[in-house]
């Protein structure tokens, strides 16, 4: 998406995320001391929004990519931060440029990080690249790339698998129809029959059933469809109970065999329509849960499933101050607990 949509009031909403904003002064938590034998900087990510956040498995730690700092975007480098469950690490910097609103799955099988497109704030463009880390070394694929380029979502297939695109948008705000598939070597387009064209929308991997479920989003209106990719095709199933919703935070607990559904917009006027509420999916039925203490209203959250310590990780998010947030939380099946940077 280019830039000068920024100025264009309509469209404010679908660039929410990019438009500048002054960063919180950081309260960090101080972390315990390293082992002689780590070599890490000990350190949180800075205060961010529409970030992406997946699970290593041979890490072992939630991974948030993309977490770009309003104060630097133009000359900030890629950092991927890893969470343990008791502090924040830096996994690893290089690769390519940070990027706003691009996409990144876990390939389980093949053990890769996989990045795709995103919004060059120094270059006012999107940059349709394919990169992989292999938990060692960064490398370009130098492929054919999806239609879209930004405000895309990626996760993982277990059936196929492999990595699976669907939606975002073009260098034009044409949003897409497209699903697609990464194996490594090439992009293939599988289909473009499905959910309509959204920004903004919760798309997540339920392992327990092997499928991939989609929520919600932004297109000229506030999105409430549910959607599952099941063995190569979308189904679209009648659970819009939370209603119109887009820049949720989304995560499946594989433990509870439940899906949850934490904040978003639930109106164009993005930042005066933010929730605070936590839904859930519990064999096909919404309920609104109200636990004790909760995260902030906020829109686009990161938020993933930790399998390990049976936890959903929750990262930052917009405020409705327009202010990114930079506070850390984990859902237990039942209630919310700030870790780091309470309070917000």
């Amino acid at each position: 998406m280019r830039s000068i949509s920024l100025i264009i009031v309509a469209l404010i909403f679908f660039f929410v995320g990019c438009s500048p904003a002054e960063t919180p002064a950081p309260t960090t938590t101080p972390p315990p001391s390293p082992t002689a034998t780590e070599a890490v900087v000990l350190e949180d990510p800075p205060a961010c929004a529409v970030a992406n956040m997946i699970y290593h498995s041979q890490l072992q730690e939630a991974l948030l990519i993309g977490c770009v700092p309003n104060a630097v975007r133009q000359s900030s480098p890629n950092i991927i931060w890893g969470w343990n469950g008791e502090r924040w690490r830096r996994v690893t910097e290089g690769g390519p440029q940070m990027l706003l609103l691009g996409g990144a799955a876990y390939d389980e099988k093949r053990n890769a990080v996989v990045m795709y497109g995103g919004y060059s704030w120094s270059e006012d463009s999107c940059v349709r690249e394919t990169w992989e880390w292999d938990g060692e070394n960064w490398e370009q694929k130098n492929v054919e790339p999806p239609t879209a380029c930004d405000h895309l979502e990626m996760v993982y297939d277990k059936t196929r698998e492999e990595v699976i695109l669907f939606g975002g948008g073009d260098e034009n705000q044409n949003l897409s129809t497209e699903t697609w598939s990464w194996n490594g070597e090439t992009w293939t387009l599988l289909t473009d029959v499905g959910p309509s064209g959204r920004a903004h929308f919760g798309f997540v991997q339920d392992p327990v059933h092997e499928q991939n479920l989609l929520y919600g989003g932004y297109a000229d209106t506030i999105l409430d469809d549910f959607w599952v990719w099941r063995q190569g095709a979308w189904q679209n199933a009648d659970l819009s109970e939370p209603g119109p919703l887009s820049h949720i935070g989304m995560a499946y607990d594989g433990d509870a065999n439940e899906l949850i559904i934490f904040g978003g917009a639930s109106s164009t006027s993005t930042f005066s329509s933010l929730s605070d509420k936590t839904w859930k999916l519990t064999n096909g039925a919404w309920s609104e849960v109200s636990p004790e203490s909760h995260p902030s209203p906020r829109g686009s959250p990161a938020m993933v499933y930790d399998p390990v310590r049976t936890r959903i990780v929750l990262y930052g998010g917009f405020a409705s101050n327009r202010e990114d947030l930079n506070d850390t939380w984990e859902w237990d099946g039942s209630e919310w607990h700030c870790i780091v940077n309470c309070g917000q």
